[in-house]
């Protein structure tokens, strides 16, 4: 009796160190602006590595909303009316009922789904034109500076859940704006 007391008692957990909650990573990878027909834009892919918290939001029905911010302005422009912000949103769900990913481009309306989210995660990672809104003719009497930014919609989250995540850093990316600049020429 005491031998399977013993052996019961060395089959117990171990102590482990607790591991750390994986961070959200959300960012754009290698971004280039490139002009097409006329329209310049951003040529990015997005790198999604989702927390946690954000993996049981899935998982549990909730929508998680990607956004890619972009904002132009002119330099020293001195009226806040000339600045332009577009924002291109990818919405990603899980549907339980087919065990899939669905990666829906807001602005197309166009969906894909996926059986694995890693395979969702390096769709996102292809390049792809994300435009401004800055026309050629929008640059010929100035320069003007060009930013964009990737990070979780959290508007776009059912409102209960709104207020604890804009505090909460598993919800949040850490990337910050990146900056060019076009000069009147064109180029940048």
């Amino acid at each position: 009796m005491v031998f399977i007391s013993l052996a019961l008692v060395g089959c117990g957990e171990s102590e482990q160190p607790e591991s750390s909650p994986v961070p959200l990573a959300l960012s754009l990878i290698n971004p280039v602006l490139q002009w097409q027909d006329d329209v310049l834009g951003i040529v990015t892919g997005i790198e999604f590595q989702p927390s946690e918290a954000v993996l049981d939001a899935l998982n549990h029905g909730v929508a998680v909303t990607l956004v890619v911010a972009t904002r132009v302005h002119p330099v020293h422009g001195v009226l806040a009316s000339t600045d332009q912000t577009r924002n291109h949103r990818f919405e990603i769900r899980y549907l339980p009922l087919i065990e899939h990913y669905q990666l829906t481009e807001l602005k197309t309306q166009t969906s894909v789904s996926y059986p694995r989210l890693r395979l969702l995660m390096a769709a996102l990672a292809e390049p792809r034109f994300l435009d401004t809104h800055l026309n050629r003719r929008d640059i010929s009497d100035r320069p003007w500076h060009v930013q964009a930014k990737a990070d979780i919609d959290r508007e776009r989250l059912p409102a209960p859940m709104q207020l604890s995540v804009f505090s909460d850093s598993a919800w949040q990316g850490t990337e910050d704006w990146q900056n060019w600049r076009v000069s009147i020429d064109g180029d940048q």
